[in-house]
């Protein structure tokens, strides 16, 4: 499998070049922050060159995976659809117009969109569901908690709101939402969800939904370890869309 990787000199971009080393796919292009003669693969640092590149070699990309900025999805999203080249979207912090224009896009290019490509987080999400389902109607109250290193910008985290739309689809009435409760000073209603971020260090990344009644507490938490764990499932999603049809996916179509 040959990869357009964008984002290619970030900390995640970096973990997908030493990944992809130990296995039989291959980075061929790469755009980045600065030039560079020492990697391996075509490096570009405007969508321009790299564009015209593509064109004179048609060939050179099965997939593209987006681990960068929301700031340049627009520009991703125009080289998707102007090559046909499955998109492995796995950038957070999109604008509501931006989503837009990822499901447009998606009618002509397959396309996975996830905040996060971990397995787990997403089998976590599926159990939030059930649990949601399960409890909220006993009265259990909500609250979701992540944390990050300290150079994440966007809060909360996009796995956070994951998290949080798999609890509310769950439930069958108007929920609403509280970003930290600084300033509060009302009782908290059972229909409304906290949540909670927390920066610091160098976490990796930290997600936990809390279910409490008056009795107990009951806690489903994920912890990533190291970013490998992003990278592999990236590249499960990467060949997932090798052989897919124009659509919007996420991870969920890929694990099956």
């Amino acid at each position: 499998m040959r990869i357009l990787l964008v984002g290619a000199s970030g900390a995640m971009g970096q973990s997908v070049v030493r990944f992809v080393e130990q296995t039989t796919d291959q980075v061929t292009v790469a755009l980045q922050d600065k030039e560079s003669n020492e990697e391996s693969y075509e490096v570009f640092t405007t969508f321009e060159a790299m564009s015209q590149y593509l064109t004179e070699n048609p060939e050179a990309a099965d997939v593209i995976i987006d681990f960068s900025s929301p700031k340049i999805t627009d520009d991703v999203l125009k080289i998707a659809e102007k090559h046909q080249t499955p998109l492995m979207l796995a950038t957070t912090g999109q604008t509501e117009e931006q989503e837009q224009l990822i499901k447009a896009a998606a009618k002509n290019v397959a396309i996975v969109d996830t905040h996060n490509t971990s397995i787990g987080v997403n089998v976590m999400q599926a159990l939030v569901a059930q649990m949601t389902k399960m409890l909220y109607p006993l009265g259990y109250d909500i609250e979701v908690i992540e944390k990050h290193h300290r150079y994440k910008k966007d809060s909360p985290s996009g796995t956070a709101k994951m998290i949080l739309k798999a609890a509310q689809d769950s439930i069958d009435e108007t929920t609403t939402v509280l970003n930290g409760r600084d300033g509060v000073d009302y009782e908290r209603p059972h229909s409304e969800i906290g949540v909670h971020a927390i920066r610091g260090g160098d976490i990796v990344g930290e997600h936990t939904i809390l279910f409490a009644n008056n009795q107990e507490t009951l806690e489903l938490t994920h912890r990533a370890g190291t970013k490998d764990l992003f990278v592999r499932g990236a590249l499960q999603a990467a060949r997932f869309l090798v052989n897919a049809e124009p659509g919007l996916y996420d991870m969920h179509d890929v694990i099956g």
